[in-house]
């Protein structure tokens, strides 16, 4: 049982938005007026936003909730949604009363921001329950591309565990290129559209860039999150996996460093073939279950 539970006469539910980055926290209460909390963290009213409900049992079946809202510079605004500054941030649900509110007072759930759709002016977030991540398959399994993170750094300043970054960088392979060494900056030359944009002082090869990512320091996308690269030809121009949110302008600064697709022929490029993290030669279902066939 629980150790403590809020006031069911006056009861309300709060919730804490917590990034994953540097971001400030959001707060909100289901309550008509702001609530100030015993420690005085203020809870903005939940106006403009709604949420679907929670339930929860004795079972380990995961549960999720929608937090529906609208797009406002506020609490949540567009442009966090579009920059994935919430992405995998942790959500905190708890209840509280009114006549008394106290930060936490019956915890109730702590979940994960999910999925995002937008449409129009409105948006809707899938939080799932942190009991989800007990249907995640654990370990290795069987593939013929590399199954590591190329170098041990993003692009945003995130730091990958070991676990995942086991290619090359100054951790796992010290006498192979650093992500330090391979980010490059430069400047657009012209723009074509959101998708398609150049540098005609790139001298790389092409497909160097091909799978690896572009974030601008400067222009109307400057500070949002890093764009992967799907293509990169010679003369410097570059076709990304998905729109940038603004149009980028003739002048904007970036910066950017090579992918890699995974492929022993990109491990032997790199020469780093003793951190490939494939099996290239284990047959696949269709040849194995050929063996011992009748005619």
């Amino acid at each position: 049982m629980k150790a403590h539970v809020a006031d069911w006469q006056t009861r309300v539910y709060c919730v804490r938005i917590e990034p994953a980055n540097d971001a400030p926290l959001v707060r909100l209460a289901g309550y008509p007026v702001d609530l100030v909390m015993s420690n005085g963290q203020t809870y903005l009213t939940e106006s403009g936003y709604e949420f679907s409900g929670y339930g929860a049992s004795s079972t380990f079946a995961s549960s999720s909730i929608d937090l529906k809202g609208i797009v406002q510079q506020g609490a949540i605004s567009r442009d966090d949604l579009m920059a994935g500054v919430y992405d995998n941030a942790r959500v905190y649900l708890f209840a509280t009363s009114w006549a008394n509110p106290i930060e936490d007072e019956e915890e109730l759930a702590m979940l994960f921001f999910g999925k995002v759709e937008t449409a129009d002016d409105q948006y809707s977030v899938q939080l799932m329950g942190a009991i989800d991540v007990l249907s995640q398959s654990p370990g290795r399994s069987y593939s013929p591309t590399c199954q590591w993170t190329f170098l041990d750094q993003t692009l945003d300043g995130n730091i990958l565990p070991a676990s995942q970054s086991r290619c090359i960088g100054p951790r796992s392979a010290p006498d192979g290129p650093s992500f330090a060494a391979l980010k490059v900056t430069g400047t657009l030359t012209s723009v074509t559209d959101q998708y398609y944009f150049a540098d005609s002082a790139r001298v790389e090869a092409a497909d160097y860039f091909a799978t690896g990512a572009i974030r601008f320091l400067s222009g109307p996308n400057a500070g949002l999150k890093p764009i992967e690269i799907k293509a990169f030809t010679a003369g410097g121009v570059i076709q990304l996996q998905e729109a940038l949110f603004y149009l980028p302008e003739v002048g904007d600064q970036y910066e950017m460093i090579p992918g890699c697709r995974k492929r022993p022929e990109d491990c032997a490029f790199w020469e780093n073939m003793r951190n490939f993290g494939g099996h290239p030669h284990v047959p696949a279902p269709s040849q194995y279950g050929q063996i011992g066939r009748g005619a």
